[in-house]
């Protein structure tokens, strides 16, 4: 029995198979979602309001830490796929550059002949290649002490893969950690 938490041996591993169970539900909740709107593929999404939307809102969250959003190109880019897709695969890396951002999150949208290519940037301390590769895979956290189930990158690399792209992890010339969704063009 531990005395500060009042758990038991058999209550710990009860509570982490629970926490385990409901990792994997959400995990394949998702997953359905996901493929109920690959269905619907052939909409398409103007990419610059959604990014800028989901900076805006990161930016008022984040301003108290000094943390600052910004968005180069992109502006009559179109996303191929629904609203939602686009808003959860940016706005999780977004997200998750904030947190890690010593000072700045930079978006930075490319639209070429062959590829739509959406980088996002910060400023943090980056992740080693052995951590980038953990880091894409489904359940894993590289940091306990931050709130999350360790799906986000997981779900937005799988999510970029029903659209025919790809989630790369790398370096960014701002010093951090640089997230990079490609979608070849048709």
């Amino acid at each position: 029995r531990n005395e500060a938490t009042g758990e038991t041996q058999l209550d710990d591993v009860v509570r982490r198979q629970s926490e385990s169970m409901q990792t994997n539900v959400e995990h394949y909740l998702k997953r359905a979602q996901m493929v109920a709107r690959a269905q619907t593929l052939g909409a398409r999404t103007e990419l610059r309001p959604v990014i800028d939307g989901i900076a805006r809102m990161l930016n008022r969250l984040y301003d108290a830490r000094g943390v600052n959003v910004s968005v180069d190109g992109g502006v009559g880019a179109v996303f191929r796929g629904e609203k939602q897709d686009l808003e959860e695969m940016v706005g999780n890396l977004m997200e998750n550059a904030c947190k890690w951002a010593s000072s700045e999150v930079l978006v930075r949208v490319r639209d070429t002949a062959a590829a739509l290519t959406i980088d996002v940037e910060d400023n943090g301390k980056g992740l080693s290649p052995e951590e980038r590769e953990g880091a894409l895979k489904r359940g894993v956290r590289l940091d306990e002490t931050t709130p999350g189930t360790g799906l986000g990158l997981s779900i937005v690399k799988e999510l970029a893969e029903l659209h025919r792209g790809s989630l790369e992890l790398g370096d960014a010339e701002l010093g951090g950690l640089k997230a990079q969704l490609r979608f070849p063009k048709p």
